[in-house]
């Protein structure tokens, strides 16, 4: 295969790894609580209704060939989400979609997948009192087209969207860990964001009236994926490295906000066996937050 096309490949790997993790949204948050020691714990009864609002920005320079290329990727959502009771003890809420979008820029143009077929659209999800995704298959129903060519489908926005809050009493200053994964299937392929985060009781903060437990958080994750695109295989292998700050309310059991930051490295293998490596580097930020309650 000539270089030119290996460029092409890598670049529009490039370009819909951006769109994964972005539409991935805020990745994992977790919760805690105040002085002496609280049980932190997610209250959802039924006809409470929530509205989010998440947003991502992710910038990516990669060096192909002796060419620097910069692609950037942003998205943004409305979502509502509703109690509808209790399922084995577990949480059942249902979720529609209000608002969304999604843009990526790169030398090769611009893509934007057209959203407007989940506009509208509505699903079960499963979540535990402790704020484990539990089903989100409703999620992985609901498809799009992407411009590149195939579908997506909107699971990977909501895999590790709730806290995960400790499962004991906790006071400020502790500190605990928590893990979630995001999995994107692309084709015959799939994408997978792996976080891990050491979470520590900051203090206590009054949020848009809700008194909060303030929780700073060291994050590591791993970005790995094997794709086909238009008979070229490749692979995705990359680390990050940041920091989140998140909000729960503490006698609502409402998560509030959250903010995140990481620095991105790796590289890209295109071509079977690599014909070309990219090394890539960049940052990204996900943010959530409570819009309406």
């Amino acid at each position: 295969m000539k270089p030119n096309r290996l460029f092409i490949k890598g670049a529009r790997s490039l370009v819909l790894l951006l769109a994964v993790f972005v539409m991935a949204g805020g990745a994992a948050v977790k919760a805690v609580s105040p002085q002496p020691a609280v049980t932190l714990a997610y209250q959802f009864p039924e006809s409470r209704t929530l509205t989010y609002r998440t947003s991502g920005n992710q910038v990516q320079n990669m060096e192909i060939m002796g060419q620097s290329m910069t692609t950037e990727s942003t998205s943004t959502s409305d979502f509502t989400v509703k109690g509808k009771g209790l399922k084995d003890g577990n949480l059942v809420l249902g979720v529609t979609i209000d608002a969304m979008k999604a843009d990526v820029s790169s030398p090769q143009g611009n893509m934007s997948p057209d959203m407007s077929v989940v506009i509208g659209k509505s699903f079960d999800m499963v979540v535990s009192k402790l704020g484990k995704e539990i089903d989100v298959s409703g999620a992985a129903a609901i498809k799009y087209d992407m411009p590149t060519g195939g579908s997506r489908d909107l699971s990977s926005g909501f895999q590790a969207f709730f806290s995960d809050v400790p499962d004991k009493p906790v006071k400020i200053g502790d500190t605990w860990p928590s893990e979630d994964t995001i999995v994107q299937k692309e084709g015959a392929g799939e994408t997978r964001i792996h976080f891990t985060n050491q979470n520590t009781f900051d203090g206590i903060e009054t949020v848009d009236g809700y008194e909060c437990a303030r929780i700073k958080a060291a994050v590591k994750g791993t970005i790995t994926g094997s794709l086909d695109q238009q008979g070229v295989s490749v692979s995705i292998d990359m680390k990050m490295d940041g920091t989140d700050t998140w909000y729960f309310a503490i006698k609502e059991g409402i998560y509030i906000k959250s903010d995140m930051k990481a620095s991105l490295g790796g590289v890209v293998a295109v071509g079977e066996p690599a014909n070309m490596t990219i090394p890539v580097t960049g940052e990204t930020r996900q943010s959530a937050s409570l819009v309406k309650k």
